[in-house]
């Protein structure tokens, strides 16, 4: 357990017990038996139901059955049976970036927005209790048109499931190693006779499932819990109010990342540029290692925990024969704190050095290379707390005709999150911090008594740590009209026009300041954005079961404001990034409604592609992220997604993805790439010395080219297989199946430099289960042949070697086995 119990979490609790106790008491049987033919899919991927199969857009729409019988937590599985689409937590569950056709950021905002029955969720979904989800929506390209802000790559739709016309309940309890349990349970039904609702909740926990060297105790334990109620109301049969609230509670410890130190660098030889760092960057794969963290000491307080709270209420009105009006309210609280020991190093508060290697940062003394620096303690512990608070209106109204269907709406959000950093030193952190300076001083004097070239001993700063007192508020502000306008132009083929304008406001206030001392920075800044988004698809119906289609779509990905450091470094903000995105798709229904088969083909063009970059800090002695427009980048792609269950072999599913995305900068240029070309160690990238990027004007620049570059966090390749059979169980209704399930993503790169990648992964599932059509046993293993590729590597800066360039790597979960029981009555 990471924390004690709290009113809160024992309501929780006691709601999950109580649904499933409510559970045993019902009586209609509500958990249907899987279908030996293709489960049929209702989408609102265009804000109006039809058949996935109808949509002329690509989108995977994974139903509750499919998310039962794969086992499937999150998001990051739903990516591995989904085309296109890459999902992986960075540092903890809380701070995923989903990446959709290869369109990745490393520390910017994700192009891919997430949608709860409709309403703009701002945050992570890592976590979010996928038992009460009807059905997930993964819609690819640019959604901008329909879905507003932030949809420049793709949007994710959850919809949640309805009370029903009977009363059902459910229970699904769910064990498995590493003292891993997930239970689950709801009661849904009618209360009166338009009246009906329902009440879900979910409790889980995973003990650490990797040893700490450090201590040889487990590390990266995880515990979530959620409740959620839902009203919905049918006065009549033209009109229906929903309203749900969900609340969430995430806490998880100290993650299990690994550090590969600056030692282990292995290309571009030190000339005294980047981190006065010998060898200073990793060319090839991050290889897995053990994780090694002093957090206890560090930071013996760690914790990424996050509380939300969703309220939503949706409203249709069929008005007359033809037309209806949707209104979709939503609000939403976040509150979300991190405290991590960041080096994921077992070295509390080292210190930084400067040795005769390298000429040190600009701004210090510069004295005769037989000197060296001793410098002030580092402490890479982060520390922070903020509050989100947002609430969003649409309203819209749509026509169905003969021929023609039309929709037209507008759109209102506003959105305040206010940071601060939340540091503070352990009691021993002073003693720790004096007694490594003298080492590392011993240590030095040791180093120059033996070296001939180094005769003084330079102290700089003493033994200090430096804590932050940073404050950041952000307020964003949203207004859009959009519409639809569809035409049946001949009985096969449809034209659809579709466009969204929309202006946003942002607004950012800083306060710069170290702990005890004054404030020493203060910004605002404001700026608004505005764009047009269009779509035109035009789709052809050749025949009943098969459909072509080709679209035209624009979308923008806003802009914004770095922090606090790199304000103050002089780069405070980066303008929006846009798509222009071409595509033509087929979906297809063979075999009597046994095979589906869809495929498309796509290519973007990406113009200011926001990537992040380390900048100089204003005092020029360390550097920080700070998101830039890094240049334009082109993307090809090929997506394939087809079921079949075989009329030759009863009771026999199959299923295959495969995507295929080849991504480039035509453009642009980075400073980091500048430094890895500095050859004369000037702080300037010299054509003259046979550099390789010989476009800049005069070569003297201190950025570098990233032409032909691949965009990081790219996967070329993506594959997915999947089989399960199914026959008769002895009497009765009781059938057993049989599964197993193949997942392929090829290496992506960890930065844009292309150098360092995090080698291709082979996931391996099976699953054994038993079912008559009520109650349900699964037994199942994941990651069978014991992948241990890394799912993300992340450039870092060596806390323990002078600030040397070093990475950072997620470790993945070995082989596990658990065991799924699920009632339904």
């Amino acid at each position: 357990m990471i924390s004690k119990p709290n009113l809160c979490r024992q309501a929780v609790r006691a709601a999950i017990i109580s649904t499933a106790a409510a559970a045993t008491l019902q009586g209609a049987p509500a958990l249907a038996q899987s279908s030996f033919e293709l489960e049929e899919v209702v989408v609102t991927a265009r804000k109006i139901s039809e058949s996935a199969q109808d949509v002329p857009i690509a989108l995977s729409a994974i139903s509750s059955n499919t998310i039962d019988e794969l086992a499937i937590k999150d998001l990051s599985d739903i990516s591995k049976i989904t085309a296109g689409l890459v999902f992986d937590n960075e540092f903890s569950r809380v701070s995923d970036r989903p990446v959709i056709r290869g369109q990745g950021t490393i520390l910017g905002e994700s192009g891919v927005s997430y949608f709860i029955d409709g309403v703009y969720i701002n945050g992570s979904l890592a976590g979010y209790d996928l038992n009460d989800v009807e059905r997930v929506e993964v819609i690819k390209g640019p959604q901008s048109a329909l879905y507003g802000r932030n949809t420049y790559s793709g949007a994710i739709n959850m919809i949640t499931k309805s009370p029903g016309d009977e009363f059902s309940s459910d229970i699904k309890i769910e064990l498995a190693e590493d003292g891993q349990y997930d239970v689950s349970g709801a009661i849904r039904g009618p209360i009166t006779d338009t009246l009906g609702g329902s009440i879900s909740g979910r409790y889980y926990e995973r003990d650490g499932v990797f040893e700490n060297q450090f201590d040889g105790d487990d590390i990266g334990e995880q515990e979530s819990q959620n409740i959620a109620a839902l009203l919905e109301w049918n006065p009549s049969d033209d009109l229906r109010i929903r309203t749900r609230a969900a609340w969430a509670e995430l806490e998880d410890g100290q993650p299990a990342l690994f550090s590969q130190p600056a030692s282990e660098n292995n290309c571009y030889e030190d000339n005294g540029s980047l981190y006065q760092g010998l060898g200073r960057y990793y060319c090839g794969t991050l290889k897995p290692r053990d994780v090694d963290s002093d957090w206890t000491v560090q930071a013996p307080d760690a914790q990424d925990s996050v509380e939300t709270l969703q309220v939503s209420l949706n409203i249709d009105w069929n008005i007359g024969d033809n037309w209806t009006l949707t209104s979709i309210t939503g609000y939403n609280e976040r509150d979300y704190t991190q405290i991590s020991e960041a080096d994921y190093s077992p070295t509390s508060f080292q210190v930084a050095n400067f040795t005769p290697n390298g000429f040190p940062y600009a701004g210090f003394p510069v004295p005769p290379f037989d000197y060296a620096y001793v410098g002030s303690i580092v402490d890479f512990t982060f520390a922070s707390e903020s509050e989100s608070e947002d609430w969003s209106q649409e309203l819209r109204f749509s026509f169905e005709g003969d021929n023609t269907r039309a929709l037209i709406g507008a759109y209102y959000y506003d959105g305040t999150t206010d940071s601060r950093s939340i540091r503070d030193l352990p009691d021993d952190a002073a003693a720790i911090a004096g007694r490594n300076y003298g080492i590392e001083f011993g240590r030095m004097q040791g180093v120059c008594a033996a070296n001939p070239i180094c005769g003084s001993i330079v102290p700089f700063f003493g033994p200090t740590i430096v804590v932050s007192r940073d404050q950041e508020s952000e307020d964003i502000e949203n207004m859009a009209a959009f519409g639809m306008w569809g035409w049946d132009f001949t009985e096969t083929m449809t034209l659809t026009l579709e466009g969204r304008y929309q202006e946003e406001e942002i607004s950012q206030d800083t306060i710069a300041q170290d702990l005890g001392g004054p404030v020493q920075n203060t910004t605002s800044a404001s700026e608004t954005f505005d764009s047009f988004s269009p779509r035109i698809t035009l789709d052809w119906k050749f025949s009943d079961n098969s459909m072509l289609y080709a679209l035209y779509a624009e979308g923008t990905k806003p802009g914004g404001f770095n922090g606090t450091e790199a304000i103050e470094a002089g780069v405070p903000s980066y303008d929006e990034e846009e798509v222009k995105s071409f595509e033509i798709g087929s979906k297809n229904v063979f075999d009597d409604g046994r095979l589906t088969a869809n495929f498309a083909l796509f290519f973007n063009d990406l113009e200011g592609y926001q990537l992040t970059q380390n900048v100089r800090t204003a005092d020029l002695t360390n550097t920080t992220s700070a998101v830039t427009n890094a240049g334009d980048a082109e993307i090809f792609g090929f997506e394939a997604e087809m079921s079949w269950f075989p009329e030759a072999i009863e009771g026999l599913g199959m299923r295959f993805n495969y995507a295929w995305t080849d991504s480039e900068f035509t453009d642009g240029f980075d400073q980091n790439q500048g430094v890895l070309n500095d050859v004369a160690d000037n702080g300037l990238v010299d054509c003259s010395t046979g550099n390789e990027f010989p476009d800049q004007d005069d070569c003297t620049s201190a950025y570098g080219s990233i032409d032909g570059k691949e965009i990081p966090r790219t996967a070329e390749h993506q594959a997915y297989v999947d089989f399960e059979y199914r026959r008769p169980f002895g009497e009765g209704d009781w059938e057993w199946s049989v599964g197993a399930d193949y997942s392929y993503e090829s290496s992506k790169w960890a930065q844009v430099h292309n150098l360092i990648e995090t080698g291709d992964t082979n996931l391996v599932g099976a699953r054994i289960g038993f079912t008559n059509g009520q109650y349900a046993v699964r037994l199942w293993g994941k990651n069978l042949t014991g992948e241990d590729s890394t799912p993300l590597a992340l450039r870092y800066a060596d806390g323990a070697d002078s600030f040397k360039r070093s990475f950072v790597g997620m470790s993945r979960r070995d082989t596990y086995f658990g065991a799924t029981f699920t009632a339904a009555f």
